[in-house]
């Protein structure tokens, strides 16, 4: 019978389909040195984001098959290396679009309103409907970076509240912005032009530290920032500064360059900065999509 290794939780009901057909091992909370040790006899490896899988991993999985992602991105996974020794990488890019989406628009308008630092206040044992003045998303300008299916959901809705839509994204086709109504424009145009600026792009080397403080110091003041991409597109150093001058007025990430990062991070320090732990895709519905999808995948290549 084929094997496979779970290094991270995944739903019961992926699990279950797996187990029909193979042996199925958790190797939840193992180390990396661990891992490496255990995944030889494997012919399938099934990871989540925490689990770094590189040439060192791939190598040592002599009898690997197939990698499977939990999720969207792989920038994490050595996809060329596992592929050039005949490893398939599977991962699910829609199995989260609704999630992380709805994450998305609901921390925009939570940071807007300021509804964290409101609730903090009520608990504190005060009373005063006059401090916490928000903004509305109607009428503004909202900056798309990337445009694929979750940053298009988001635009959808974020729409459908009366915003206008502008996008960067240099692999757009006219057409998908065309169903929107987005206008396609330069970064520098999305940074000087938007409102709110809201961060999709996945992490490369042309995508690191593209928000930087060059790019912040074109927005407009008092604009706000979101990033529901990867930590390391917005340099860190340049969003604290400009938090504490006051040049955004607010930001929102649920990704951070550094995760899990130091419990006294400096961002922490501000009210206006509201931080989620990377759980854009924790949802029920997406975690059984992305479970269910992944079984039968590795059940049809494997078994047919």
């Amino acid at each position: 019978m084929m094997k496979i290794l779970v290094t991270e939780k995944i739903r019961e009901e992926g699990l279950s389909k797996l187990r029909e057909n193979f042996q199925v091992d958790l190797a939840y909370g193992r180390s990396i040195d661990e891992i490496k040790a255990m995944v030889g006899d494997y012919d399938v490896l099934f990871v989540r984001a925490q689990t770094p899988v590189d040439r060192d991993l791939i190598d040592a999985g002599k009898n690997l098959k197939i990698i499977a992602m939990g999720g969207i991105g792989l920038n994490h996974i050595d996809v060329e290396h596992a592929q050039s020794k005949g490893i398939e990488v599977y991962n699910v890019p829609a199995g989260s679009t609704e999630a992380v989406a709805e994450l998305a628009v609901g921390t925009i308008l939570a940071v807007l309103r300021q509804i964290p630092a409101a609730n903090a206040f009520v608990k504190s044992g005060k009373w005063d409907k006059t401090i916490y003045i928000g903004r509305e998303v109607k009428g503004k300008t909202v900056g798309i970076l990337a445009l694929g299916k979750i940053g298009f959901r988001v635009a959808e809705v974020l729409k459908a509240l009366g915003a206008e839509i502008i996008t960067y994204d240099p692999y757009l086709k006219q057409e998908i912005a065309d169903k929107i109504g987005a206008k396609i424009v330069s970064l520098d145009e999305v940074m000087k032009n938007a409102d709110i600026i809201s961060v999709h792009s996945p992490l490369t080397p042309e995508t690191h530290h593209m928000i930087n403080a060059e790019k912040i110091a074109l927005m407009k003041d008092g604009a706000f920032l979101f990033n529901f991409g990867r930590g390391g597109i917005v340099d860190e150093d340049a969003l604290y500064d400009a938090l504490k001058s006051g040049k955004i007025a607010g930001a929102g990430f649920d990704v951070l360059e550094e995760e899990p990062p130091h419990p006294q991070h400096k961002l922490y320090e501000f009210d206006n900065f509201v931080i989620t732990p990377h759980i854009g895709a924790g949802t029920v519905e997406a975690q059984i999509f992305i479970a269910e999808d992944l079984a039968e995948r590795i059940t049809a290549k494997l078994i047919g």
